[in-house]
C-alpha cells in the first residue's frame, strides 16, 4: 500500500492577554481636568518561535484636557510589546492580532498627565499540520471522498494613507481633536496591485469663536496599495486599523478659516489564504486480504461568508439639570459576542464615547456606554460557521431632548469560517487469508440498506464482478436479497 504526504492548515485560537503600558505625556499648560482619552492600537510584527510568539505594536493617545480656563488637545504615540505562550505555535506560524483597551487610569501633576492602558490583546494563528495519507493502490479497492481544505496561508501588512480636503462648518480657531475611520467597501487584487476603496469619516472637534464644535465629514476613499507577492488565486481577509490621524490648517488672511487638510495613517491586514480539494482513501480492501488500519482526525478551516453592513442606534438617557450636550468625541465600540445562524449573525457589543457638557462652572465630561444588539446578514453563513465582527463608529451625535439623545452611526464587518473534520487512513496493517480454502459458488443473504461497497468488501471482490453474477442488486439495497458469488480461485 502506498502512502503520501497531505498537508493542511487550520485557523486556531491561540490565546489571550491583558498587557500594561505607561505614557506620561507634558502639556504647555497646567491640566486642571482631564475631560477624554482615546486609545487606538494595533499589533505591528511579530516573531513567533516554538511554543511562543512576541509581538510588537504602537499605541496612539488623544487627550482631550482642560486648564481651568481653556479647552485644548494633545496626540501622543507610544510602543508596546508583550509575549504568548501556546503549545500549538511554531516558526512557521502565521499569526493575526485583535487589540481592544480595556481601561486607562489617569494621574495628573501640574503639566504632565501620566496615562496607564491596560489593553487586551487576542491571537489567532494558521497552523498547518502534515499527515501520511493512504492513497490509491494496486490490487487494492479504495473508497475515496473528496474533502475541502485550506492549502495555503500568508498575512500581509499594508500601509495605506488616505487623504483628503475637508471643509468645517464654522471658522476653526483652535483644533482639539481629529479623528478618523475607515470602512472597506471593495476590493480587487490584479497583477499584484490590490485596489481598495470603501466609506471614510472624519469626526472634526475645534474650537470656534470661543464654543466647542465637532463635525463628521464623510467621503470616499480608493487606493491602489503594491500586493506583490500575493498570489491573485488568494482568497482575501481584509481589515483596516486606523494608526494615526493628522490634521493641516490651510489658514487665509480672509475670515472664516474653513478649509483644512487630513492625512490618516492605517495598515491594512490582507489574510490570502488558498482552498484546494483532494480524494482522500477513507477506507480499502484486498480480494484475498484483509486491513486493519490506523486512523487519525485531522482538521482544516474554510471560510463561509462575508460582508459590511451599516446601522444606526439611537438611544435616550436622563440629563442633569445645568447639563447642556456639546459634543460626543473618543467613540468606539467593542463587540463582546457574535452568534452565527441561517444567513445572518447577531451581535451584541458596546459603545463607549466621552460627552462634553457646557455648564455654569465650564466645560466638563462624563463617559456614555451603549449597548446594542443588532443583527446583520451574511449570504452562506450557517449555524456550524464561527463568526467574528468588528465595529466602527462613524458618527455619533448627542443632543437635549428633554433628556440625553445619542445617535450613532456603526459600520459593521463580519467573516466566518468553519473547522472541517476528517478521518486519515496514517497505516495498514495486511491481513491476509487463503482464497484457495473458499468454496467455487455461494449463495450470501444480504440485508436491506447495505451498499454496494460494503457488500463488496466484505465478500472481497471488485464491483463489476459481483454485478456480472447479480445485475439486480440496487445501490443500497431496496430489500433483503440472496446472492450468488462465483469465487476466482
Amino acid at each position: 500500500m502506498q502512502f503520501s504526504n497531505l498537508t493542511c492548515l487550520s485557523r486556531r485560537f491561540v490565546g489571550k492577554l491583558q498587557t500594561a503600558e505607561s505614557v506620561r505625556i507634558s502639556v504647555k499648560t497646567d491640566i486642571t481636568e482631564v475631560l477624554s482619552v482615546g486609545v487606538d492600537s494595533v499589533v505591528n510584527s511579530y516573531e513567533a518561535s516554538r511554543g511562543e510568539v512576541s509581538f510588537y505594536g504602537k499605541t496612539n493617545v488623544k487627550l482631550l484636557y482642560s486648564d481651568g480656563t481653556t479647552v485644548s488637545g494633545q496626540s501622543y504615540n507610544a510602543d508596546f510589546t508583550a509575549t504568548l505562550q501556546a503549545d500549538i505555535l511554531d516558526t512557521d506560524s502565521k499569526l493575526t492580532f485583535d487589540v481592544n483597551t480595556v481601561e486607562t487610569k489617569v494621574e495628573t501633576s501640574a503639566n504632565t498627565a501620566t496615562l496607564t492602558i491596560l489593553l487586551e490583546v487576542a491571537a489567532y494563528a494558521y497552523i498547518a499540520e502534515s499527515v501520511p495519507c493512504l492513497d490509491r493502490s494496486e490490487n487494492v479497492f479504495c473508497q475515496t471522498e473528496n474533502v475541502e481544505y485550506l492549502q495555503s496561508a500568508e498575512i500581509y501588512q499594508l500601509p495605506l494613507i488616505v487623504d483628503e480636503e475637508l471643509n468645517a462648518t464654522r471658522n476653526i480657531t483652535t483644533v482639539l481633536l481629529a479623528e478618523s475611520k475607515l470602512c472597506t467597501g471593495e476590493y480587487t487584487l490584479k497583477d499584484g496591485v490590490l485596489h481598495i476603496s470603501g466609506d471614510a469619516a472624519v469626526r472634526f472637534t475645534y474650537v470656534s469663536d470661543g464654543a466647542i464644535v465637532t463635525d463628521t465629514l464623510p467621503f470616499s476613499f480608493d487606493r491602489e496599495l503594491d500586493a506583490a507577492g500575493i498570489d491573485a488565486d488568494s482568497q482575501l481577509r481584509i481589515n483596516i486599523f486606523v494608526k494615526n490621524t493628522k490634521v493641516r490648517l490651510n489658514i487665509t488672511e480672509e475670515e472664516p478659516n474653513t478649509v483644512f487638510s487630513v492625512e490618516i495613517s492605517a495598515g491594512v491586514r490582507v489574510e490570502a489564504t488558498k482552498i484546494g480539494s483532494c480524494d482522500i482513501v477513507n477506507d480499502a480492501y484486498g480480494t484475498d486480504c484483509d486491513y486493519i488500519f490506523e486512523r487519525k482526525s485531522v482538521t482544516t478551516t474554510v471560510p463561509c461568508g462575508s460582508t459590511v453592513e451599516r446601522k444606526h442606534i439611537t438611544s435616550s438617557l436622563p440629563l442633569e439639570p445645568g447639563k447642556a450636550p456639546v459634543s460626543a468625541v473618543n467613540a468606539t465600540a467593542t463587540v463582546t459576542q457574535c452568534t452565527s445562524f441561517e444567513r445572518r449573525a447577531e451581535i451584541q457589543g458596546l459603545i463607549q464615547a466621552t460627552v462634553l457638557y457646557v455648564t455654569d462652572s465650564g466645560t466638563s465630561s462624563e463617559q456614555l456606554e451603549l449597548p446594542f444588539s443588532e443583527t446583520v446578514n451574511v449570504d452562506y453563513l450557517m449555524p456550524a460557521c464561527r463568526s467574528f465582527a468588528t465595529a466602527v463608529v462613524t458618527d455619533i451625535t448627542v443632543k437635549d431632548v428633554g433628556g440625553l439623545q445619542a445617535d450613532a452611526e456603526l459600520c459593521f464587518t463580519v467573516e466566518s469560517e468553519r473547522d472541517i473534520f476528517c478521518s486519515v487512513i496514517v497505516a495498514a496493517d495486511e491481513q491476509p487469508f487463503d482464497k484457495t480454502a473458499l468454496p467455487a459458488i455461494e449463495v450470501c443473504l444480504a440485508h436491506k440498506g447495505e451498499t454496494l461497497w460494503q457488500l463488496c468488501k466484505g465478500l472481497h471482490m471488485s464491483e463489476e464482478d459481483l454485478l456480472a453474477t447479480n445485475p439486480e442488486i440496487t445501490n443500497p439495497l431496496e430489500a433483503d436479497a440472496r446472492i450468488v458469488i462465483f469465487n476466482k480461485i
